[in-house]
C-alpha cells in the first residue's frame, strides 16, 4: 500500500519538502529587501541583495524556480545600471530555470538587454514574444523605441 503524501512527514500540503519552503522564505526576504532598494533606485545595493538569494540556491541551481526570480531579478537590476551584457547573460541564463521561459516581463528585459548591445535581430524575437504573451501594456512604461522596434511585427488596427 502506498503512502499518500497527507502521510509522508518530508513533505507538506503544496508537495514541497520542509527544507524547499525554508529556502523559497529566504529566497523570497532576500529578493524583497533588494527590491526595496531597487525602488529606491539603489540599484547596486539590490544587486548584493539578489547574489545573496543566489548564493544560498543548491546547485544545479536551474531546478529551482526560485532561481529564475533571483536571475530575473539579477537582470533587471543591471539593465537599470546599463550594464547590458550582465544584463543579457543573467536572463538568458533565468530562461533555463522553471516556468521563466513563460515570463512575458523577462522576454521583454532580455530584448531589452540585446537591442542595446546591438543584437537587433534576437532583440526583436525577444520583444515580439513579450507582446505576444501581454500585449502593448508590458511596453507602457519602457521606452518607445522598444515597442518601435518590433513595429512591423504588430497587428495594425
Amino acid at each position: 500500500m502506498s503512502r499518500s503524501q497527507d502521510d509522508n512527514p518530508s513533505t507538506d500540503d503544496t508537495g514541497h519538502s520542509p527544507e524547499t519552503n525554508s529556502l523559497s522564505r529566504q529566497v523570497r526576504r532576500l529578493c524583497a529587501d533588494g527590491y526595496r532598494l531597487y525602488d529606491s533606485g539603489e540599484y547596486r545595493l539590490a544587486l548584493r541583495s539578489f547574489y545573496q538569494a543566489w548564493l544560498i540556491i543548491p546547485k544545479p541551481q536551474t531546478q529551482y524556480t526560485e532561481a529564475g526570480w533571483v536571475l530575473t531579478a539579477i537582470g533587471d537590476g543591471y539593465f537599470r545600471l546599463g550594464q547590458y551584457e550582465p544584463g543579457a547573460e543573467s536572463l538568458q541564463s533565468a530562461l533555463c530555470c522553471p516556468a521563466a521561459e513563460q515570463s512575458p516581463f523577462v522576454q521583454l528585459r532580455l530584448g531589452q538587454c540585446l537591442w542595446e548591445l546591438g543584437r537587433h535581430a534576437e532583440a526583436r524575437k525577444c520583444l515580439f514574444h513579450a507582446y505576444q504573451c501581454q500585449g502593448g501594456t508590458l511596453f507602457d512604461n519602457e521606452s518607445p523605441r522598444y515597442r518601435q522596434a518590433i513595429a512591423d511585427l504588430l497587428p495594425h488596427d
